[in-house]
């Protein structure tokens, strides 16, 4: 039995619904699943609820972090969705987001494009709302022929309406999701080109390396692995799904042992132990 370690749901960019990747997992003969939503865990809160015995949901997140040269985004595993601290920070991110689709909304306007902000936050829905959401809103007015289209005039980076998000450093990423007893894994590197980097990640408490991911061919798994290898880094993968957002629902594409899964959850523990040490020598 394996399990997929990358899953959205529609609380942050995918088209399925918590119910509808859980039964979805569940049909693909997945044991285990890991909901990573960007900034979110109310994903997960949901999924948990609807798999009761039918399948693992292994509580995680999805955070991104820049450098001066880089955007990186850090997945965070066994999270303590409960943890009060935590919940702050992702509430302050919530809000982030929704003045971020407010000042984009003006940016549109000075160049006489008329949107409602309130239809972006009902496509959103329960989500956290980004620039995808917008894009959509575009199209249904009939600005732009695609959602794609939006991205390339618009809401691109470097194009005339984008405002860049609130940013965090990969320290206070890292540190974010171990406070909140997590297992923080640098997320599909080979996307984000950020081989330079990993040595300080690894200094700052990163502890994985997904190595296995839609977007790495076969010799980057095994240029990853190597790596993980060298910096002592634990190895996962997943197929980074968004329903069909992004085309074929990627659910189970890519998958790992529940090996992954039973080491990440050892990691955790460790994780949790040293923490708690340290604050008690800090104590003293």
């Amino acid at each position: 039995m394996d399990a997929d370690l990358h899953i959205h749901t529609l609380f942050s960019d995918s088209t399925l619904s918590p119910y509808e990747v859980v039964t979805c997992a569940k049909g693909m003969g997945l044991k285990a699943i890991s909901i990573c939503d960007h900034d979110t865990i109310d994903g997960v809160r949901e999924a948990m609820g609807y798999a009761s015995n039918l399948i693992e949901v292994i509580p995680g997140i999805e955070l991104n972090a820049v450098t001066q040269r880089h955007e990186i985004h850090i997945l965070g595993y066994f999270i303590d969705i409960d943890n009060l601290r935590f919940n702050e920070r992702l509430e302050a991110f919530r809000r982030a987001r929704i003045s971020r689709i407010y000042n984009m909304v003006e940016r549109l306007a000075s160049l006489n494009i008329k949107i409602d902000s309130q239809r972006v936050f009902q496509v959103a829905g329960k989500g956290s709302v980004g620039r995808i959401h917008l894009a959509t809103v575009l199209r249904e007015e009939n600005i732009v022929d695609s959602v794609q289209e939006a991205f390339n005039l618009y809401l691109g980076h470097d194009k005339p309406c984008c405002v860049k998000r609130v940013s965090i450093q990969p320290e206070e990423a890292i540190r974010i999701i171990r406070e909140a007893g997590g297992v923080p894994v640098l997320a599909h590197p080979g996307v984000s080109g950020c081989d330079e980097i990993i040595p300080e990640l690894v200094r700052l408490g990163i502890k994985g390396i997904e190595a296995y991911h839609p977007a790495h061919p076969l010799p980057i798994w095994s240029h990853y692995e190597k790596l993980a290898k060298k910096h002592r880094l634990l190895v996962t993968g997943g197929s980074d799904c968004h329903g069909t957002a992004r085309g074929q629902i990627m659910m189970g594409t890519v998958r790992v042992s529940m090996d992954v899964v039973e080491r990440l959850r050892k990691q955790r523990a460790e994780i949790h132990h040293g923490d708690t040490e340290a604050r008690r020598y800090n104590e003293v």
